[in-house]
């Protein structure tokens, strides 16, 4: 069957998508595929909704790893009660499932009360997965959840097929930071991280051995500590850690070819290795404040059980939070 056809056809589709305009209209539920106000046919304006909500992700960790281990049938049963308890558990919480792809789930939530709906079904998800599946599979059994809050614009995708295979052929296509981000979390939590640093020893630099670049001492008076006699460095010693990129930039050389170092005088340095792991739940910032704002009074907030991660998210901007609660049942 030759190819040049559809070739042509799509770069008309391609056309199409490039001339036609996309209006999107605010919402505060969450669309579906039947929802009238999503269009994707060819020469109309393509119509979209968008809402401010949380959108929450959840994935297996270790899936591949639990594959290998466990038979076929073991798995096929573990992903089924996993994937069920968590469409349960979205619905109750009042969110909406939106895409399954693989052991990752999707869910929405309607904007009205969306952070509290949100953070309590990944706690709800989490204790199914550590206090049920875990335990009734006697299985190494865990997952991951990332929740962000901002405003979602949702599209949907396809062509119009006949038969059985009309459905299978379309979609809603998620666009905006919330649902990256949400992803991007889940990528790490309840996962281990291991890396390498440098523990260094050093003298640290003598403050008063710095001239500072400008003076306003003939408008202010002396107000510098600069002793040009002063010591470059301090008898005193300090330990520090550095990342592998901060020791490897703290680390010039004179044109002589003398190595130094930035920030003191080098006794000793080690390079060592350390575990981080991250907690079963991450909430970005927007969504710790909304939901503390939300639930002001409840235990976890009262008692400080969601805490600042201090290791940083690659590709992840702001403060994320963390935990792995479950309930008290």
């Amino acid at each position: 069957m030759p190819v040049k056809p559809i070739i042509d056809e799509i770069e008309k589709e391609v056309i199409d998508v490039t001339q036609t305009s996309f209006e999107y209209l605010d919402t505060s539920v969450v669309p579906g595929m039947s929802d009238s106000g999503l269009t994707y046919e060819r020469g109309i304006a393509k119509k979209g909704k968008k809402l401010q909500t949380c959108v929450l992700y959840v994935d297996i960790r270790n899936s591949v790893a639990l594959q290998e281990k466990h038979q076929t049938q073991t798995m096929g049963r573990i992903y089924t009660a996993f994937t069920k308890a968590v469409l349960k558990l979205g619905r109750h919480h009042k969110g909406h499932t939106r895409n399954i792809i693989g052991d990752r789930v999707m869910v929405v939530f309607p904007e009205k009360n969306c952070f509290v709906n949100a953070v309590h079904c990944a706690l709800s998800i989490h204790h199914v997965a550590e206090k049920i599946i875990d335990k009734k599979f006697a299985v190494d059994f865990k997952c991951g959840i990332g929740i962000d809050f901002g405003e979602l614009r949702v599209i949907k995708v396809g062509i119009q097929r006949n038969g059985t295979e009309n459905a299978e052929n379309k979609g809603l296509v998620w666009v905006g930071y919330p649902a990256n981000l949400a992803s991007r979390l889940t990528d790490v939590a309840n996962k281990s991280f291991e890396e390498d640093f440098f523990q260094v020893t050093r003298h640290p630099i003598n403050p008063r051995a710095i001239k500072p670049l400008f003076s306003f001492d003939t408008f202010l008076g002396s107000t510098s500590n600069y002793d040009p006699n002063a010591p470059f460095y301090l008898n005193t010693v300090e330990t520090v850690e550095m990342s592998v990129d901060e020791f490897a930039n703290s680390i010039a050389h004179y044109d002589d070819g003398r190595l130094f170092t930035g920030g003191g005088k080098n006794i000793k340095f080690e390079k060592k290795k350390r575990t981080y792991k991250y907690p079963a739940i991450l909430l970005s910032e927007a969504v710790y404040k909304g939901y503390k704002s939300a639930n002001s009074k409840a235990n976890d907030i009262v008692n400080n059980w969601w805490k600042e991660q201090s290791k940083p998210i690659q590709n992840v901007k702001g403060k994320v939070y963390g935990s792995n609660l479950t309930w008290k049942i």
